[in-house]
């Protein structure tokens, strides 16, 4: 115990020297926030936060967990951000959701954060100018594209700034303690689906009623006893709920990747991805002479998704992405091509990958 205590004691003076560190972090952030405001720099700097995080990663001595380091560092870089000016967030509600997950994780807690009915909503809030930044789903490795997104952005002036990647994990939520008090378990048809097997093998009698979303579905269970929901860990805090099985999807490798929309597009030096949204002619080998500039150039397509235009029956629009920063010579050479053979053209933005 004497031992114990001693290393207690070191302990204690290595967090002090932590606290005094971050206020004299704050007080330099307070000063850049002042430079910003009188030259009109943007708060978010999402090039300047890329390059914290690699900071961070390339010290460490990998004795600390790296994601729990990196949660760490975002928290610190969004409550620094905050002392500076506040950003306001939209995203696709209700409070609890996976994308209000996707928000924390790429801006930390230290935002407003407006959860809203629909993804047509967040569009409209951003490009008001009500919000700063929106976040919205593009995809999920199970369900494929969401398409509303997609659509949005065929007339949107809004353009991606970054991508976060969320892993869905779904959790049995109750206000009672036990399994077997559970008469019914509301969630979203998608995810009773992602969780078939192991409703089947541990709840085979229980009544399953379909709601819109597992936010939701975990919003009712505080008022009907003996109710459960499935829903993320988020969910549980939010409504005070006991989790009482985890992890029970079907399969572990299931993530969303959510987009970072924004009216105004941010620069990153070296982005890893760029999006399009590109029309072709309507004639044989059009798509073909869209892609191959890609191909001669040596960028890899990771996404080729088509989308009807709603401008004219069977008129469809092209978005893709494409690994690499549109400010590389490459990349510019393969756009001068496109343009050429495409109706028009438009970049969505170039920005950094997600990480899983």
């Amino acid at each position: 115990m004497e031992e114990i205590s001693k290393i207690r004691k070191n302990i204690d003076q290595i967090d002090k020297k932590i606290v005094e560190l971050l206020d004299e972090r704050a007080e330099c952030v307070k000063k850049i926030g002042e430079y910003k405001k009188q030259n009109n720099i943007p708060i978010y700097q999402p090039e300047r936060e890329k390059q914290v995080k690699e900071l961070v990663l390339a010290t460490s001595k990998n004795v600390f967990p790296k994601d729990a380091l990196l949660q760490i560092f975002t928290e610190i870089v969004s409550a620094a951000r905050s002392l500076e000016a506040p950003i306001n967030v939209g995203f696709l509600g209700p409070e609890g959701t996976f994308t209000e997950m996707a928000v924390i994780k790429h801006f930390g807690s230290s935002v407003v954060k407006k959860p809203l009915a629909s993804i047509p909503d967040v569009f409209r809030e951003v490009e008001n100018g009500k919000l700063d930044f929106g976040v919205v789903p593009i995809e999920n490795s199970y369900e494929g594209t969401v398409n509303i997104t997609l659509d949005e952005f065929i007339d949107s002036p809004l353009k991606v700034v970054g991508e976060v990647f969320v892993d869905i994990h779904h959790n049995l939520l109750a206000n009672v303690n036990s399994i077997n008090e559970i008469k019914r378990i509301y969630s979203h048809p998608q995810t009773f689906a992602q969780c078939r097997i192991w409703l089947e093998t541990n709840m085979p009698n229980v009544e399953k009623i379909e709601v819109s979303s597992n936010a939701k579905a975990a919003s009712m269970v505080p008022w009907d006893k003996f109710s459960a929901a499935i829903a993320g860990r988020i969910a549980a805090e939010k409504y005070g709920l006991n989790i009482l099985a985890e992890n029970i999807e079907d399969s572990p490798e299931n993530y969303t990747r959510f987009w970072i929309i924004s009216s105004t597009p941010r620069e990153v030096e070296n982005a890893e991805k760029t999006t399009i949204l590109v029309s072709v002619k309507d004639k044989p080998g059009a798509l073909l002479k869209i892609l191959e500039p890609f191909y001669q150039m040596n960028l890899n397509l990771s996404k080729i998704e088509s989308r009807p235009s709603k401008r004219r029956p069977w008129d469809y629009i092209f978005f893709i992405d494409v690994e690499g920063d549109i400010h590389m010579d490459s990349f510019k050479k393969a756009l001068e091509v496109v343009k050429e053979n495409a109706v028009f053209l438009k970049i969505l933005g170039s920005y950094s990958k997600g990480n899983y």
